[in-house]
């Protein structure tokens, strides 16, 4: 309820600053532009106070901090922080997917493969196959490449809403690690001031978002073969089609701190049990008749959730473990709580404000949807511990062959892969600490779909 009546101030605030439905000369235009894998810890350090005239961005509000999706994946975050804007899930977790209908993976390398929702939401955005290999073979030069044409294409577009793409900072991430980053953000900022001294007749606000973060600094040891092993030791055959209550489906593609799994019905939490003794799995999320069951090595814990009174309410119950380790802040909740406890259950809002810098930011809201983020979701998510990956073989063959052991990478539940940020111009926008995935951008879509003018 707290969120709720936070958004609703946000959207009443920025209705107050007028409205005119039809463009009209020197009316401001706003700018949406969405860069891959730039994390809130990156951006809060440009942006610190203490920096005086020499910080970034100056007159924006923020950073917040936003929490991404899990898995922290781009084909998972994009399309949860569009949905405001009535943007539909995409087809898996990456390209390459499992489809539910024909039971075995599908998609990943198609030439002619149909653009995600997401993707197609954006005005401007790298297009083709080889023009994407281009940019992750030069990320730094193709990450300024992508701003000049992007901001170019705006400019000459006339739209009042304009939503431009950058991928190379994800690569720029994967490949040198966040610091990398400090560099395209300069020059971001610099492209902004530009372009309002250039283009007086075109005034505009601008808001930036970036989809999650990166981890974690050291060569990332891979746990595909390791599962892989676990898995045919224990019974199952690994397959890339779903066939009978012993086949268990992985969706191995890009290097990232979370993978999926696909089974039949009812045996999710056996895999789950096995891929958590695997090392370097961290923790696995199942469905489960109360809820959402979401286990480690160390034991499990049930997630569940039931509409309240006047909002929606969240229980952690540790069974046999505490996953999460949220037994303080369930602690923390019960003594706010002040004796007015109903059982273990507390309100959506108190578990995202308890939670919001925990090791696991709001763990249950992001979890019970990892299972339900998708249009064929899995039967078990999984996240993987700080210093590994998972991923196709050949990718990581290929990444070794051209940059060397990959260092940095996204997907995982845990807060350095989950940050990313939201940083405007936009007048009456007011920036929280932190913000929920798919509420981050919640008044720009009033002020998009309302035709709301900013004067």
């Amino acid at each position: 309820m707290i969120r709720k009546i936070i958004t609703a101030a946000l959207l009443i605030g920025l209705q107050c600053v007028a409205y005119s439905g039809t463009s009209a000369p020197n009316e401001p235009r706003i700018l949406l532009i969405g860069v891959d894998a730039v994390p809130y810890r990156v951006v809060a350090k440009l942006t610190a106070p203490g920096l005086g005239g020499r910080a970034l961005f100056q007159g924006f509000k923020g950073p917040s901090a936003m929490i991404s999706t899990f898995p922290s994946d781009t084909h998972v975050a994009w399309a949860g922080m569009l949905e405001p804007f009535g943007v539909k899930k995409s087809h898996g977790y990456q390209p390459r997917y499992f489809d539910n209908r024909t039971r075995e993976v599908s998609g990943g390398l198609s030439l002619t493969e149909t653009p995600a929702p997401w993707e197609a939401f954006f005005d401007w955005r790298l297009r083709g196959m080889i023009t994407a290999a281009i940019a992750y073979g030069w990320p730094k030069k193709y990450s300024r490449d992508e701003l000049r044409q992007g901001l170019d294409t705006f400019i000459q577009s006339g739209k009042r809403f304009f939503a431009m793409y950058i991928v190379s900072t994800d690569a720029i991430a994967h490949i040198y690690g966040p610091a990398a980053l400090e560099e395209f953000l300069v020059d971001l900022d610099a492209s902004l001031r530009a372009l309002h001294r250039d283009h007086p007749e075109i005034p505009f606000y601008t808001v930036l978002i970036s989809d999650h973060g990166v981890a974690t600094g050291q060569p990332l040891r891979n746990t595909w073969p390791a599962l892989r092993e676990a898995m045919q030791q224990a019974g199952l055959r690994v397959s890339e089609r779903l066939e009978g209550n012993n086949t268990v489906v992985f969706v191995p593609y890009g290097l990232l701190s979370s993978f999926v799994m696909h089974t039949a019905p009812g045996a999710a939490a056996r895999a789950a049990k096995l891929a958590v003794a695997v090392p370097g799995v961290d923790l696995c999320v199942t469905p489960d008749p109360t809820g959402w069951r979401v286990q480690n090595s160390a034991g499990s814990a049930l997630i569940s959730k039931r509409q309240g009174s006047t909002e929606m309410l969240w229980s952690y119950r540790p069974q046999d473990g505490d996953p999460l380790r949220y037994a303080p802040v369930v602690a923390r909740l019960r003594q706010r709580a002040l004796g007015h406890v109903d059982g273990e259950w507390f309100s959506d809002a108190s578990w995202f404000a308890a939670t919001k810098d925990e090791f696991y930011p709001d763990g249950l809201y992001r979890l019970a949807g990892s299972l339900e983020a998708v249009e064929n979701p899995a039967s078990a998510v999984c996240s993987v511990a700080p210093g590994h990956m998972f991923g196709w073989l050949r990718t990581e063959y290929i990444a070794r062959a051209t940059v060397g052991r990959l260092k940095w990478t996204h997907g995982a539940l845990f807060h350095d892969a989950s940050l990313g940020f939201v940083l405007t111009d936009l007048p009456g926008w007011q920036a929280p600490d932190a913000a929920r995935f798919n509420e981050a951008l919640l008044p720009l879509a009033d002020i998009v779909q309302r035709g709301i003018a900013l004067h």
